[in-house]
């Protein structure tokens, strides 16, 4: 398959991205896979009219994530117009301020395939027309599409983790000694429960003084509290250094499609407690690979986090078997499910 990747990647970590690039790493392996990077697309003025004219020379220039491994070529282009994007059988986008744009692109460029890992499409229904096919992180999100979208084609295909990557090292499971969370900052990460889970921290402190808290971000901002170490996550391989310093993880999200740091924690060997946001069921289950809560319950998420640190062995427990599940989730069993959808794509009418 000739497969167009249309990502906006850049230098800083990208969850959104993260599952697009492991797919395009290993579909690179049999397929033609080429991304494209589009300069700014929302620019106007001077510069860009120049870079737009400019754009059979950037074309030609490579442009590759620092943050994490990328295998296909990534080509910066000045803008995301059907002239600048190659014949293909596929064309892949996760954008929804696309799919106007995509929508007038002739079948040169292939069947036209939307991966959906934005909550915010889920709380109104857009314009996508019938020929852009649909295809949700979760079975959250999967079910949440059907809904909204009756008439359109909608194949599941979750998000995975990369388990040769992260991993458990040399992890000894004796006794939890530290706690951690995974830092979103900025005003529109309110949703990420943030305030909730550094309130959960504080009452295990109380209880736990000696224990050790950290939280990974890519700045640290005043409402981190003191007592809390900041680990800059600039790249997957502090990442890992991150989850391998924690033997708990809360994960206090509002709302999410299907979040990353639960399974990458998993995979690392920690054990996760988390609320029940989407995703979160698809790759988990209660009191058996990870401790789910509601959303929002300080409480809930605090008496699970004390149960784990008082009861070292259903901890160990816990965390070992999240491993084990996790490991099904690898991006090279996901990346499989994918490659048959495009084949059941291409095959349809």
């Amino acid at each position: 398959m000739v497969i167009n990747i249309l990502l906006n990647i850049g230098k800083k970590p990208s969850g959104a991205s993260r599952p697009i690039l492991e797919f395009c790493n290993r579909l690179s392996e049999k397929h033609d896979v080429l991304i494209y990077k589009g300069y700014n697309p929302n620019s106007k003025g001077f510069e860009y009219t120049i870079r737009k004219f400019a754009g059979f020379i950037l074309k030609r220039k490579r442009y590759y994530p620092c943050w994490m491994n990328c295998k296909p070529p990534v080509i910066i282009i000045p803008e995301y117009k059907e002239k600048w994007i190659r014949n293909a059988d596929i064309t892949f986008f996760r954008s929804a301020n696309l799919i106007s744009e995509i929508a007038s692109w002739s079948k040169q460029i292939g069947r036209k395939v939307m991966r959906v890992s934005n909550i915010q499409m889920l709380k109104k229904t857009v314009d996508i027309p019938h020929d852009i096919v649909l295809i949700p992180s979760s079975t959250f999100v999967y079910e949440s599409l059907k809904q909204l979208y009756p008439q359109h084609r909608i194949y599941r295909v979750g998000n995975g983790v990369d388990c040769n990557f992260f991993n458990p090292g040399g992890r000894k499971y004796e006794k939890p000694v530290s706690v951690g969370m995974v830092f979103y900052g900025g005003k529109n990460a309110a949703h990420k429960g943030m305030n909730i889970g550094f309130k959960v921290m504080e009452n295990i402190k109380q209880k736990f003084p000696e224990l050790r808290f950290l939280v990974a971000g890519l700045k640290k901002e005043s409402q981190i509290p003191n007592f809390v170490e900041f680990i800059y996550g600039i790249n997957s391989d502090r990442m890992l250094l991150f989850y391998r310093s924690i033997d708990i993880l809360i994960f206090p999200s509002f709302e999410d499609a299907s979040p990353n740091p639960p399974m990458e924690a998993m995979a690392c060997g920690c054990c996760v407690v988390t609320t029940d946001v989407g995703g979160i069921k698809d790759f988990s289950r209660q009191n058996e690979s990870a401790i789910i809560c509601r959303p929002g319950d300080i409480d809930g998420l605090t008496e699970a986090v004390l149960y784990l640190i008082e009861h070292p062995d259903k901890w160990k427990d816990i965390a070992i078997s999240g491993n084990r599940e996790i490991k099904s989730f690898d991006y090279s069993n996901q990346t499989k499910i994918l490659e048959n959808v495009f084949y059941e794509i291409l095959s349809s009418h």
